[in-house]
């Protein structure tokens, strides 16, 4: 797929696939570690209570995350001001987060475990952060919605990757290995091909955090989308306790089976990009984030009630595809209404909007799991879905909070 930069006809083309590769080893790394390996590794490590050991360390990875990419995004967009590109963040981001992906599945301890997840966190914001403005970088106002659903595509495509490589691979060696040579090579597709582009050109914003925390749509959109993925997140991070308490999965199986039911919604989510691609671009994007919070909420319905394992694949894949098309309009959206002279430090502050999301679903969902787990054995997961159907719905109906874009 081709995507023109620039209005001029005398302006290279961008090819959207090229652009956007990066995000499939961002999210082979994330798919692997949020969905599965965080959660196996705490257990295994903590010799005690899973759930809490896995919330703390969520929720205090995720607080770093928070921290880091606003101001990283800050740094980026007065390096792109100054010499027309990012590319240094990329490579910085890189060499911190391959070592820390290798010592995270190594790690003999809990503590080090919880060392290794704060240094890849901080490696892949730093690539990551300014990863955020390639689309609004390279790519013309009117073709984000295509581009968008490329860098959607990519981040399913990826979590499907990592979730195989997690959940069906239990050398951690290996598992290691699986996961550093994509995202490296993922890394060299991109920014190989960033090197010989053009960015479009942007009015620099003056004191951007300052003016960026007055802007009412950003206000808007952060609460939208933060609500959106407190939703996404409790639902992920909750996944592999109810594939074993709530449907009785037991054993080595349990990590396969969790990594074959989002494995599912994953899959989905790529037809939904793909499906959403043009009506993000030709419409309202408002309509088609609504939509599809919707159509997750009631997806969730069918899985909260789910009592074995094939109508959870049912059910996870009509919310993964509804998901799909989320992430597209929510793409979408964000180039359209973020000052383009401070791209990078908006989406890090955009961003917040999934991070700190991963700070507050486990440490406000785990008291909740455990209250009804002591009420009935595996009830507490079922719960955790119903609160995350509230929350899509609740997100999709406050984006309404923004103008037509």
């Amino acid at each position: 797929m081709k995507i023109t930069a620039t209005p001029s006809s005398t302006q290279p083309t961008v090819s959207a696939a090229r652009l956007c590769a990066f995000n499939a080893g961002i999210q082979l790394v994330w798919g692997a570690i949020l969905a599965v390996s965080l959660q196996a590794r705490s257990v295994e490590l903590a010799h005690g209570d899973g759930v809490r050991a896995y919330a703390t360390i969520a929720a205090l990875g995720a607080l770093v995350a928070t921290l880091v990419q606003p101001l990283i995004g800050a740094f980026s967009d007065r390096q792109r001001a100054r010499v027309g590109q990012r590319l240094g963040f990329y490579a910085a981001g890189l060499a911190i987060a391959l070592p820390s992906l290798v010592w995270f599945y190594l790690a003999p301890a809990w503590w080090q475990l919880l060392a290794a997840f704060f240094l890849l966190e901080i490696g892949m914001n730093v690539a990551g952060g300014p990863y955020q403005a390639a689309i609004p970088d390279y790519v013309a106002p009117a073709r984000r919605g295509v581009a968008s659903s490329w860098m959607s595509a990519y981040q399913s495509i990826g979590n499907a990757a990592g979730l195989l490589v997690a959940g069906f691979i239990h050398d951690a060696r290996i598992v290691a290995a699986a996961l550093a040579v994509p995202f490296t090579l993922s890394w060299v597709a991109t920014v190989g091909y960033m090197r010989g582009l053009a960015g479009i050109a942007s009015t620099p914003v003056a004191a951007p955090l300052a003016a960026l925390l007055r802007n009412a749509p950003l206000r808007a959109l952060l609460l939208s989308r933060g609500l959106v993925n407190v939703g996404f997140f409790t639902l992920l991070g909750f996944l592999l306790f109810y594939v074993r308490d709530s449907l009785g999965v037991r054993g080595d199986a349990v990590q396969t089976q969790t990594a074959l039911v989002f494995l599912t919604f994953t899959l989905a989510a790529v037809a939904g990009a793909i499906v959403a691609a043009r009506p993000a671009d030709r419409l309202d994007k408002r309509v088609v984030v609504s939509v599809a919070c919707g159509c997750v909420a009631l997806a969730l319905i069918a899985l909260a009630a789910a009592t074995s394992l094939l109508p959870a694949y049912l059910a996870a894949a009509a919310a993964g595809a509804a998901w799909g098309a989320f992430v597209t309009a929510d793409w979408a959206l964000a180039a359209a209404v973020l000052p383009g002279g401070a791209m990078a430090t908006a989406m890090g502050i955009w961003n917040f909007a999934t991070t700190f999301p991963q700070v507050v679903a486990p440490l406000a969902t785990a008291p909740l799991v455990e209250r009804f787990n002591a009420l009935s054995p595996g009830l507490g997961p079922r719960a955790a879905i119903v609160l995350s159907l509230i929350e899509f719905a609740l997100g999709g109906a406050l984006i309404w909070r923004l103008p037509r874009a």
